[in-house]
């Protein structure tokens, strides 16, 4: 039994580190300025399949770009509506009487 478990595991590794070398090799044909729009590192992918999981940390993708500019106007948005919602809970329970 352990020998199966054995097996399994190390067919599991390798089907993982074939999917990371195929994803890394996508990645990097896609070029620096596409990979870093998705968020990835691209000095990360160059280092290849063991320095996975090649994303930015997030505050360096949440401080460039556009997704970054997205993602502070969500949070403002988040925030906007958080504040507001007490009063908008009180006007529908208003309404439905």
């Amino acid at each position: 039994m352990i020998t199966i478990s054995k097996t399994a595991k190390a067919i599991q590794r390798f089907f993982e580190a074939t999917a990371k070398a195929r994803v890394n090799s996508t990645l990097l044909g896609m070029g620096r300025e596409k990979v870093e729009q998705l968020g990835y590192s691209y000095e990360a992918l160059q280092s290849g399949p063991s320095a996975w999981p090649w994303r930015k940390t997030t505050h360096d993708s949440a401080a460039t770009g556009e997704i970054g500019m997205q993602l502070r106007e969500l949070n403002d948005f988040s925030e906007i509506a958080h504040k507001q919602q007490p009063a908008a809970v009180h006007e529908i329970e208003r309404d439905a009487a």
